[in-house]
Protein backbone atom coordinates (compact mmCIF):
# COMPACT_ATOMS: atom_id res chain seq x y z
CA UNK A 1 0.00 0.00 0.00
CA UNK A 2 2.73 2.44 1.02
CA UNK A 3 4.80 1.74 -2.09
CA UNK A 4 1.71 2.04 -4.30
CA UNK A 5 1.10 5.54 -2.92
CA UNK A 6 4.79 6.30 -3.36
CA UNK A 7 4.66 5.18 -7.00
CA UNK A 8 1.63 7.38 -7.71
CA UNK A 9 3.19 10.37 -5.92
CA UNK A 10 6.42 9.99 -7.90
CA UNK A 11 4.48 9.79 -11.18
CA UNK A 12 2.37 12.81 -10.21
CA UNK A 13 5.42 14.91 -9.27
CA UNK A 14 7.18 13.95 -12.50
CA UNK A 15 4.12 14.87 -14.59
CA UNK A 16 3.66 18.12 -12.65
CA UNK A 17 7.23 19.05 -13.57
CA UNK A 18 6.38 18.35 -17.25
CA UNK A 19 8.92 15.55 -17.27
CA UNK A 20 11.88 17.65 -16.19
CA UNK A 21 12.47 16.43 -12.62
CA UNK A 22 15.01 13.68 -12.02
CA UNK A 23 15.40 11.53 -8.91
CA UNK A 24 16.95 14.29 -6.76
CA UNK A 25 14.20 16.81 -7.39
CA UNK A 26 11.44 14.20 -7.17
CA UNK A 27 12.84 13.09 -3.81
CA UNK A 28 12.93 16.72 -2.61
CA UNK A 29 9.33 17.23 -3.77
CA UNK A 30 8.22 14.06 -1.96
CA UNK A 31 9.69 15.42 1.24
CA UNK A 32 8.25 18.91 0.75
CA UNK A 33 4.76 17.99 -0.51
CA UNK A 34 4.03 14.67 1.20
CA UNK A 35 6.57 14.64 4.06
CA UNK A 36 7.87 11.31 2.76
CA UNK A 37 11.58 10.87 3.44
CA UNK A 38 12.54 8.22 0.90
CA UNK A 39 15.97 6.93 -0.10
CA UNK A 40 17.10 8.27 -3.46
CA UNK A 41 17.85 4.73 -4.66
CA UNK A 42 14.22 3.71 -4.16
CA UNK A 43 13.03 6.82 -6.03
CA UNK A 44 15.50 6.02 -8.81
CA UNK A 45 14.35 2.39 -9.14
CA UNK A 46 10.64 3.34 -9.20
CA UNK A 47 11.30 6.01 -11.81
CA UNK A 48 13.32 3.53 -13.90
CA UNK A 49 10.64 0.82 -13.80
CA UNK A 50 8.02 3.37 -14.90
CA UNK A 51 10.26 4.86 -17.60
CA UNK A 52 10.45 8.29 -15.97
CA UNK A 53 13.62 10.24 -16.58
CA UNK A 54 14.50 13.85 -15.82
CA UNK A 55 16.04 16.32 -18.20
CA UNK A 56 19.59 17.49 -17.51
CA UNK A 57 19.99 21.16 -16.72
CA UNK A 58 21.45 23.20 -19.54
CA UNK A 59 25.13 23.99 -19.21
CA UNK A 60 25.92 27.47 -18.01
CA UNK A 61 28.34 29.13 -20.34
CA UNK A 62 30.76 31.78 -19.28
CA UNK A 63 30.96 34.81 -21.55
CA UNK A 64 33.67 34.43 -24.14
CA UNK A 65 35.93 37.46 -24.27
CA UNK A 66 38.16 36.21 -27.07
CA UNK A 67 38.58 38.95 -29.62
CA UNK A 68 37.66 41.73 -27.20
CA UNK A 69 39.91 44.74 -27.56
CA UNK A 70 42.31 44.82 -24.62
CA UNK A 71 44.44 47.77 -23.65
CA UNK A 72 48.21 47.83 -23.46
CA UNK A 73 49.75 46.65 -20.19
CA UNK A 74 50.83 49.96 -18.64
CA UNK A 75 51.51 48.57 -15.16
CA UNK A 76 53.40 45.37 -16.02
CA UNK A 77 52.43 43.86 -12.63
CA UNK A 78 54.17 46.67 -10.69
CA UNK A 79 51.43 47.98 -8.42
CA UNK A 80 53.34 50.95 -7.00
CA UNK A 81 52.99 54.64 -7.71
CA UNK A 82 55.22 57.66 -7.10
CA UNK A 83 52.37 60.05 -6.29
CA UNK A 84 48.69 59.90 -5.30
CA UNK A 85 46.12 59.24 -8.03
CA UNK A 86 48.74 58.04 -10.48
CA UNK A 87 47.65 54.37 -10.44
CA UNK A 88 44.34 52.95 -9.30
CA UNK A 89 43.44 49.26 -9.16
CA UNK A 90 39.89 48.00 -9.10
CA UNK A 91 37.99 44.76 -8.81
CA UNK A 92 34.53 43.46 -7.93
CA UNK A 93 34.00 41.14 -4.98
CA UNK A 94 30.94 39.02 -4.22
CA UNK A 95 29.60 38.71 -0.67
CA UNK A 96 26.79 36.40 0.48
CA UNK A 97 23.86 38.10 2.21
CA UNK A 98 20.49 37.03 3.61
CA UNK A 99 18.59 38.11 0.51
CA UNK A 100 21.12 36.87 -2.06
CA UNK A 101 24.45 38.38 -3.00
CA UNK A 102 25.95 41.83 -2.61
CA UNK A 103 28.67 43.04 -4.96
CA UNK A 104 31.29 45.62 -4.04
CA UNK A 105 33.44 47.50 -6.54
CA UNK A 106 36.41 49.12 -4.83
CA UNK A 107 39.11 51.37 -6.29
CA UNK A 108 42.49 51.35 -4.54
CA UNK A 109 45.07 54.12 -4.87
CA UNK A 110 48.35 52.22 -5.24
CA UNK A 111 50.38 55.08 -3.71
CA UNK A 112 48.58 55.42 -0.38
CA UNK A 113 46.98 51.93 -0.41
CA UNK A 114 43.69 53.59 0.53
CA UNK A 115 40.32 52.88 -1.01
CA UNK A 116 39.39 56.05 -2.92
CA UNK A 117 35.91 54.82 -3.89
CA UNK A 118 33.59 51.90 -3.33
CA UNK A 119 30.08 51.09 -4.40
CA UNK A 120 27.68 48.30 -3.50
CA UNK A 121 24.92 46.72 -5.56
CA UNK A 122 22.84 43.57 -5.80
CA UNK A 123 24.07 43.01 -9.36
CA UNK A 124 27.60 43.03 -10.77
CA UNK A 125 26.97 45.21 -13.78
CA UNK A 126 28.53 48.16 -15.56
CA UNK A 127 26.55 50.63 -13.43
CA UNK A 128 28.43 49.37 -10.37
CA UNK A 129 31.74 50.18 -12.09
CA UNK A 130 30.49 53.54 -13.42
CA UNK A 131 29.39 54.67 -9.96
CA UNK A 132 32.71 53.68 -8.40
CA UNK A 133 34.76 55.44 -11.09
CA UNK A 134 32.61 58.57 -10.92
CA UNK A 135 32.99 58.62 -7.13
CA UNK A 136 36.77 58.21 -7.41
CA UNK A 137 37.07 60.95 -10.04
CA UNK A 138 35.02 63.38 -7.96
CA UNK A 139 37.15 62.60 -4.87
CA UNK A 140 40.41 63.12 -6.78
CA UNK A 141 42.21 66.25 -5.53
CA UNK A 142 44.65 66.70 -8.39
CA UNK A 143 44.32 66.76 -12.12
CA UNK A 144 46.67 64.63 -14.13
CA UNK A 145 46.96 61.28 -15.81
CA UNK A 146 45.53 58.38 -13.83
CA UNK A 147 45.83 54.75 -14.84
CA UNK A 148 42.89 52.57 -13.83
CA UNK A 149 43.92 48.91 -13.72
CA UNK A 150 41.15 46.30 -13.91
CA UNK A 151 40.81 42.65 -14.89
CA UNK A 152 39.12 41.21 -17.97
CA UNK A 153 35.65 41.10 -16.36
CA UNK A 154 32.72 41.89 -18.61
CA UNK A 155 31.74 44.88 -16.46
CA UNK A 156 35.10 46.55 -17.06
CA UNK A 157 35.26 45.49 -20.70
CA UNK A 158 31.89 47.02 -21.54
CA UNK A 159 32.74 50.08 -19.44
CA UNK A 160 35.89 50.78 -21.44
CA UNK A 161 34.46 49.88 -24.85
CA UNK A 162 31.62 52.38 -24.48
CA UNK A 163 34.06 55.23 -23.84
CA UNK A 164 32.71 55.96 -20.39
CA UNK A 165 36.25 56.41 -19.09
CA UNK A 166 36.31 59.85 -20.75
CA UNK A 167 35.12 61.28 -17.42
CA UNK A 168 38.57 60.52 -16.03
CA UNK A 169 40.11 63.16 -18.26
CA UNK A 170 43.56 62.10 -19.39
CA UNK A 171 43.24 58.86 -17.44
CA UNK A 172 43.65 55.48 -19.07
CA UNK A 173 42.02 52.15 -18.44
CA UNK A 174 44.04 49.01 -18.80
CA UNK A 175 43.02 45.47 -18.12
CA UNK A 176 45.09 42.49 -17.15
CA UNK A 177 44.22 38.92 -16.26
CA UNK A 178 44.34 37.89 -12.62
CA UNK A 179 43.38 39.13 -9.19
CA UNK A 180 44.21 42.70 -8.41
CA UNK A 181 43.22 43.56 -4.86
CA UNK A 182 45.07 41.20 -2.56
Amino acid sequence: MWTRNLRSHITEIHLRSRGTYGRKRVRAALLADYEMNVNHKLVNSIMSERGLYGLPRPERRKPNLIGVDTSVDLVNRRFTAEMPNQLWCTDITEHPARDGKVYCCAILDCFSRLIVARTFSTSADTALVNNAVNMAVSNRNRWGPTILHADHGTQFTSWSSRGEHAAMGPARLFRDRGRLLR
